[in-house]
């Protein structure tokens, strides 16, 4: 099969077009699936630069295995990682155990894989489960995938794979956001949204824009300032140097922001995205695009009686609620631009610049 592969964490030339020997049948509680729409994130982004760790080590080089790679006709071992986690396509084949899906199912990530019967799991915490069975969804950059099933869920009519692909992280997320924040934003709220024109930021900049509160969206790519305004932006916030605690103080009245979606991370909320948080406001991190710590004086914290929450990723109920959105046309999935696997480099290159305003979607033929 046609794959673009990791073999060194580094920049956007580092991932290379190989053909890798198709994986092997599917497993006890896998399927196998020909791949036919995956999303390319800002997960993608950190894991392809050796930024995202665990351990101290990166995840792209503890994540990698032994691959069989054809190279001048002869099959030979290298060590290489598979990246795409926003996977959606076909089922080609389904492994022993599984129940609820067959062959020619057209399925999407729904969330994490857990064991169901450990503590976490029992409580509705299956987000920590002890007994995780793998890290996540990988191999999306490739014509076929194995994946556990339990992670997957059939496309709903009338959702394009291309759009599926990315509907639990892009939606989901920050949908679980809000809902571990303890309270949902309202109509006579203001709501602040960093790094809105990003593929979550859009989609969160959408959620938010439901409560009929005041929207300000935080970007700092000029050319997106005038397409937010399309997607709920009551006003939208230029910030070339990320320091915008100011305008949204001078657009609220003094007031601040009840609720902040934050999609970037250290950086957006080090100069500005705190700083605007209002008195009892609710600060969202629903992303990371750097290795910059979160820093803060923390007598802030506690003079606003603020509350500091965080959402790993979508679990099938926000799914579930992120496509009824969809077919609702309540939200819409915003594609920049569908793109063959051959021009993955060039994506991961447009999305380190900051140019990509929503998704970016490999499509195979």
């Amino acid at each position: 099969m046609k794959a673009c592969v990791l073999f060194e964490p580094g920049p956007a030339e580092n991932l290379k077009m190989v053909e890798v020997r198709d994986p092997g049948p599917p497993q006890e509680g896998e399927l196998l699936l020909q791949v036919e729409a995956s999303a390319i994130d800002g997960h993608d982004l950190v894991e392809r630069q050796g930024v995202l760790t665990r351990g101290g080590q990166p995840v792209a080089l503890t994540a990698a295995e032994e691959l069989d790679i054809k190279e001048n006709g002869v099959w030979v071992k290298k060590r290489g990682h598979i990246l795409g986690h926003e996977i959606a396509g076909k089922v080609i084949a389904v492994g022993p155990g599984v129940t609820g899906f067959q062959v020619g199912d057209r399925v999407a990530p729904s969330g994490g894989t857990n064991c169901g019967v450990c503590d976490y799991c029992r409580t509705g915490l299956k987000v920590k489960c002890k007994n995780r069975l793998r890290r996540g969804l990988i191999g999306g950059y490739a014509e076929l995938a194995l994946v556990p099933a339990q992670a997957m869920m059939k496309i709903p009519e009338g959702i394009s794979p291309v759009e599926a692909s990315f509907v639990r992280c892009a939606i989901g997320t920050p949908l679980r956001g809000i809902m571990l924040a303890g309270q949902e934003p309202k109509f006579h709220d203001n709501i602040l949204v960093c790094g809105a024109g990003g593929g979550l930021g859009i989609h969160a900049l959408q959620i938010v824009a439901l409560s009929g509160g005041f929207v300000m969206a935080a970007t700092t790519s000029e050319h997106k300032v005038p397409l937010l305004k399309q997607y709920g932006a009551s006003e939208v916030i230029f910030t070339p140097t990320g320091k915008f605690h100011e305008q949204v103080m001078e657009l609220t009245d003094g007031d601040g922001a009840d609720f902040v979606v934050d999609t970037v991370g250290g950086t957006t909320f080090n100069n500005g995205g705190f700083r605007a948080l209002a008195y009892y406001g609710r600060y969202i991190f629903v992303g990371q695009i750097n290795a910059e710590y979160a820093r803060f004086p923390v007598p802030w914290l506690f003079w606003r009686e603020a509350v500091i929450t965080g959402a790993t990723g979508g679990q099938y109920e926000d799914t579930l609620r992120s496509f009824e959105l969809l077919k609702k046309k309540r939200i819409k999935a915003v594609v920049y631009e569908t793109f063959k696997l051959e021009d993955t480099p060039r994506m991961h290159a447009l999305l380190e610049r900051r140019q990509i305003f929503g998704r970016a979607v490999i499509v195979f033929p």
